[in-house]
C-alpha cells in the first residue's frame, strides 16, 4: 500500500450506469465470437447497429445528462470494431453533445485510428494481449502480439488518450502473456491502466474454465502498480462475480488499485478500514480524472 499511498488516498467506485452506458455498434453480432465471450456479453449493451439510431440514441442520453459513452460492438474478421459507417455520426455527436466518447476498438488499421481521432473519439479502450498463442486460442485470428503492439501505438499517435486492459487468466485461466502485455504498455505511459479477471460465463467456451486465483491476481496488479506508480490503476468490470468476487476485489485493494468498477459494500468497508477515502464515479473506470467530478464520498458505515 506504500506506492498506493505515494499515489492517492483515494478509491473511486466506478458506477457506468445510467449515466455512461455502453453501446453495441453491431447488435448481437461479431465475426469472431471469441471463447471468453460468445457474444455474450454484446446481450448488456445498448444495440444501435445503424448511424441513425446511434446519433438518436447519443443526442437521447445528453438530453437526459449523461457524460459520456463506450463505443463497442463485435469484432470483424480482422479483429476490430467495424466504425467506418459512424464515423459521420461520432463526429457530429461531438460536435452537437458534450458527451465523452470512448471507444473499444480492437486491432484497428492506420487509416481508422487517425479517422478516430479526426472524428473526436476521447479515448480509446484498448484490449492488450501479451501472447500469441492467447491470441490464436482466444480469437481464433492469425495475429500476434506484435499486432497488438502496432494498433496500441498508432492509437496513442492519433487519439488523446489509450487505455491499455489487460485481462488476466485469458488464456482459459492461465497466466501466459499478462507481464508482457504490462511491458508493452509501458510503451505509450498510460493514464491509467485497467486489469480484468477472466470470468468463465455460460454459454461460451470457457464456460467450465477456472479463473485465475486472488492470490495469481494479487500479484499481476502489484506488479502493474510497481511499474506505473504514477498512473491509475483500475479493477475493470470483466471479473468473476459469484465465485471469489470479494477475494479479487480484496487482493485488488491489497495491491494498491485506485479504481474498481462496482464495488461490493465489504469491498468498501475494507477500504475505509485501509485509510482509503471512498467516492463514486459515475463513469466507465477507464475515463480520465476531471472529465466527470467524483461525487459522494462513502460512509464507511455503508
Amino acid at each position: 500500500m506504500s506506492v498506493k499511498f505515494r499515489h492517492s488516498r483515494e478509491l473511486l467506485a466506478c458506477y457506468p450506469h445510467p449515466n455512461f452506458p455502453t453501446i453495441s455498434l453491431t447488435g448481437g453480432n461479431c465475426a469472431l465470437n471469441c471463447k471468453h465471450c460468445g457474444r455474450r456479453y454484446l446481450q448488456n449493451m445498448i444495440s444501435c447497429p445503424t448511424p441513425a439510431a446511434l446519433r438518436e440514441k447519443c443526442f437521447e442520453l445528453s438530453s437526459s445528462g449523461a457524460t459520456g459513452v463506450l463505443l463497442s460492438g463485435g469484432f470483424n474478421a480482422e479483429g476490430y470494431v467495424p466504425f467506418e459507417p459512424f464515423l459521420d455520426t461520432i463526429e457530429e455527436i461531438k460536435r452537437e453533445t458534450g458527451l465523452f466518447i470512448s471507444a473499444h476498438t480492437g486491432l484497428v488499421p492506420e487509416w481508422l485510428a487517425r479517422e478516430l481521432g479526426r472524428v473526436g473519439v476521447d479515448l480509446a479502450d484498448f484490449d492488450l494481449i501479451g501472447d500469441d498463442d492467447t491470441i490464436k486460442l482466444v480469437l481464433g485470428v492469425e495475429r500476434t502480439v506484435g499486432d497488438y503492439r502496432r494498433s496500441m501505438l498508432l492509437l496513442s499517435r492519433y487519439l488523446p488518450r489509450v487505455v491499455p486492459h489487460i485481462c488476466v487468466g485469458l488464456h482459459s485461466g492461465e497466466i501466459r502473456g499478462e507481464f508482457r502485455a504490462l511491458e508493452l504498455a509501458s510503451e505509450i505511459d498510460p493514464p491509467l491502466v485497467v486489469l480484468l479477471v477472466l470470468a468463465p460465463t455460460a454459454s461460451t467456451d470457457f464456460e467450465g474454465v477456472n479463473p485465475p486465483s486472488p492470490a495469481i491476481f494479487k500479484k499481476v496488479a502489484a506488479t502493474a502498480r510497481l511499474m506505473f506508480p504514477q498512473a491509475d490503476l483500475a479493477l475493470g468490470c470483466m471479473r468473476p462475480r459469484v465465485r471469489e468476487r470479494l477475494e479479487i476485489e480484496l487482493a485488488a485493494l491489497q495491491a494498491g488499485v485506485d479504481r474498481i468498477a462496482m464495488p461490493s459494500k465489504q469491498t468498501i468497508r475494507a477500504a475505509w478500514s485501509m485509510g482509503l477515502i471512498v467516492k463514486e464515479l459515475q463513469a466507465c473506470c477507464a475515463v480520465p480524472e476531471g472529465v466527470v467530478k467524483p461525487g459522494k464520498s462513502f460512509d464507511p458505515s455503508c
